[in-house]
């Protein structure tokens, strides 16, 4: 959905604060879509976390994806068509490619080691991710908490320690409300696994926790926003990886034995 759009749905949710800022975006998107949260921030005469908040009032779950569909606004009307089946193949053998390249030894080993494993996805289709690992795991006998909601997770995080492991799945790795207890929980060597999308540059996520896992998705332009609410994201290669990553685990401690 166009930022415009998302304007005139949240409208009743923004203050003049936020839309001082919109109006900013709205008329230099192109600068915009290649600046940083800071140099619009600037830009605005705010705060980083105004931004942040902003965004997330029109439905984003951090800027990075606010800054996505802004640059795919920028894209013509009429786009490339992109042929599914094609683009999914090479997804699936790109991410495959990554996980094979990723020493998945010591996540294997906290796994096995973990007293508890929890699962938090930042987003609905992180959080269906996170459900279907889940899944995928207690066939093999390893059970996953789910966390379903940040309130949950924020008290959650309180209780963990070294001989638990946290998996976090965001598209976008950017989580700025999350940064600070991520911080607390290195600091207590909380072992944590991202599994994150690897087409953002920025993955803050990614960066400050142990172990990472990558997938990479496609988005479809439309030509038709008004049929379609918003550019879907395919994320068969995210459902790929968990299921990858399970199913890898149980083999890995077959061959062991």
């Amino acid at each position: 959905m166009k930022i415009e759009m998302l304007i005139k749905k949240y409208y009743d949710q923004l203050n003049e604060n936020d839309l001082s800022t919109l109006h900013y975006i709205i008329e230099n998107k192109k600068k915009c879509a290649q600046e940083s949260i800071t140099e619009i921030a600037s830009s605005c005469n705010i705060s980083k976390s105004s931004i942040l908040r902003t965004a997330q009032k029109l439905g984003f779950s951090g800027f990075s994806e606010f800054k996505y569909a802004l640059k795919n606004e920028l894209e013509p009307e009429i786009v490339r068509e992109k042929n599914y089946l094609q683009e999914t193949e090479k997804n699936i053998r790109n991410t495959l490619t990554f996980f094979e390249r990723t020493n998945l030894h010591p996540i294997y080993e906290r796994i096995r080691e973990a007293r508890h494993i929890y699962a938090y996805g930042t987003g609905f289709a992180q959080r269906n991710a996170a459900s279907e690992l889940k899944r995928n795991f207690s066939n093999f006998g390893v059970a996953v908490y789910l966390i379903e909601a940040k309130r949950e997770l924020q008290t959650t995080l309180k209780w963990l320690d070294k001989n638990d492991l946290l998996i976090v799945i965001s598209l976008s790795g950017d989580i700025p409300d999350l940064l600070d207890d991520l911080k607390l929980l290195r600091v207590k060597k909380v072992p944590v696994l991202s599994i994150t999308n690897m087409n953002f540059e920025r993955n803050e996520l990614a960066s400050i926790v142990p172990y990472n896992l990558y997938f990479q998705s496609t988005l479809y332009p439309v030509k038709d926003h008004n049929k379609v609410s918003e550019s879907p994201v395919s994320l068969a290669t995210l459902n790929f990886l968990c299921e990858a990553l399970s199913f890898g685990y149980v083999f890995q401690n077959e061959n062991a034995e």
